[in-house]
């Protein structure tokens, strides 16, 4: 089996993948920093932080899950068959 018949992936197209996963990982990369030091101050009657753990959640392995399904999306767009 040969895939020489095949249209190659353009360029463009790879660094733009390429590009698209440096951003998700500074992305990441500032909300782990975020997450990491981000320590929650309470309001003076003791409210405002019931969601410190939700939150950092959503800042560092919830932003890395999102990046690697949009990376599965992009691999997926770049490597398709044209018809």
């Amino acid at each position: 089996m040969s895939f020489s018949d095949e249209p190659r992936t353009g360029t463009s197209s790879k660094v733009g993948c390429f590009l698209l996963g440096l951003m998700g990982c500074a992305v990441v990369v500032v909300l782990f920093v975020g997450a990491a030091m981000g320590d929650c101050a309470p309001s003076a009657h003791g409210m405002g932080c019931e969601n410190d753990g939700l939150i950092r959640f959503l800042m560092f392995p919830g932003s890395l899950i999102l990046l690697i399904a949009i990376g599965i999306f992009a691999a997926r767009r770049v490597t398709k068959d044209r018809d």
